[in-house]
């Protein structure tokens, strides 16, 4: 195989890949920078299995046939893959029972496809789906714990995917375009159709982002759909998360990179933790005739009314394909013409839910089972598709408190 690939060597053991990857100095997964030096970038793909209330397969039985992890110890190991010669794609790690991570130093357009072909359409795997809040959140632990003369990245993205044609203002491009576009458009040919597409990026020292940020924020609401930050390293570079789970390492300590992962991840599961035990939704016999509920529903309000064409166009992307990024499916019951009600499917463990779909907002009811990561899916793709600036409510809770609570707790 060519030494550009970036496969990993076949080792035995934990410590040798942890010196192989603090001490990396091979060529394999090394990929150019601006200014056109070479630097090692380790990705790392956050995963989600399921809770405690689902009985789940042995870690290594959960990849297609074709992929082979080979246990080295309790919690970390090797993978294979049939399809690429039997070369070592990556590590797996299980952070805890819930949370299993991918390493690898596979070239970033390779890794990508790997995971979407290997995680996606597996009912037992998901992705770690960082939220707005969540990455605000982290973004306030990295304002908190790094001095103020380090630069901080910063990355906001929307893309008003779903807004119908007849919806489009002339004057109100964002401020970057990107042709990368989804591949869910049945209605005309993407070079007929003008949306809003904004992809804002900020590299400042974190003295100015404290005091200019908000502002800017209130002038314009794609800033509130934040999808990538940088946590600064503890000398150079940083740990670049994004929406959909992957983490870059852009500092020269791989295991500086595993903590701040780790530091990801259990935030994540407090906050999913939290989500469940105030939705799940559940009966309990009292006496003979009678029986309590408890659980809430998940709300999300739009900032603004969505029009009808708007609404139509939701519906059918996000709702009824089955190919949709929200990985939901189900049966849609037309209440009005802007009112529907879905007897969802969850793809990831095939858990059911209900949803109240309307111009004004989303209401879901997750029986229990459901796993939490489905609100995270859920609020990261309306906001960076839909409307920038949701608010979310966890019951009576607000979402934004559940993570800040989650963030704090012991």
């Amino acid at each position: 195989m060519s030494t550009a690939t970036g496969y990993l060597p076949r080792l035995d053991t934990r410590e040798s890949y942890i010196d192989y990857l603090e001490g990396f100095n091979m060529p394999e997964g090394k990929e150019r920078e601006g200014n056109g030096s070479m630097r090692t970038r380790i990705k790392t793909y956050m995963l989600e299995t399921a809770s405690g209330d689902h009985a789940i397969p042995e870690l290594d039985s959960l990849f297609p046939d074709a992929v082979h992890l080979h246990r080295m110890d309790d919690t970390l190991y090797r993978v294979e893959d049939a399809g690429h010669g039997h070369q070592v794609v990556g590590l797996v790690e299980a952070l805890d029972e819930r949370h299993p991570v991918l390493y690898t130093t596979l070239p970033v357009a390779e890794s990508d496809k790997w995971v979407r072909q290997t995680i996606d359409p597996n009912p037992w795997l998901d992705r770690l789906w960082l939220s707005s809040p969540i990455l605000f959140e982290l973004w306030t632990y990295a304002q908190r714990n790094t001095p103020t003369d380090r630069y901080i990245r910063l990355g906001f993205e929307h893309d008003a995917w779903y807004e119908a044609p007849s919806d489009h203002h002339s004057g109100d491009e964002g401020l970057n375009e990107e042709k990368e576009r989804p591949d869910e458009d049945e209605e005309a040919p993407l070079s007929r159709i003008e949306r809003r597409r904004s992809r804002v990026s900020l590299t400042e020292r974190l003295a100015l982002l404290n005091t200019k940020l908000e502002p800017l924020m209130k002038l314009y609401d794609p800033l509130h759909s934040l999808v990538q930050l940088q946590i600064p390293g503890r000398e150079r570079g940083g740990h670049r998360l994004y929406h959909d789970g992957r983490a870059t390492n852009w500092t020269d300590s791989f295991l500086e990179h595993r903590a701040t992962v780790r530091l990801v991840a259990k935030l994540y599961r407090r906050v999913t933790d939290r989500a469940e035990a105030r939705l799940w939704v559940d009966t309990t016999q009292v006496g003979q005739d009678g029986f309590s509920l408890t659980g809430a529903p998940v709300t999300i309000r739009f900032s603004a009314q969505l029009s009808e064409p708007t609404f139509r166009r939701f519906v059918n992307l996000a709702l009824r394909r089955r190919t949709s990024r929200f990985r939901i499916g189900g049966y849609i019951t037309e209440r009005g013409p802007t009112k529907v009600h879905l007897a969802g499917i969850d793809r990831h463990l095939w858990q059911p839910f209900l949803l109240e779909a309307t111009s004004r907002q989303l209401l879901m009811v997750l029986p229990r089972g459901t796993c939490g990561n489905t609100i995270h899916r859920l609020v990261t793709n309306i906001q960076r598709y839909l409307d920038p600036r949701v608010d979310v409510w966890l019951g009576s809770e607000s979402y934004r408190d559940t993570v800040a609570q989650s963030m704090t707790a012991p």
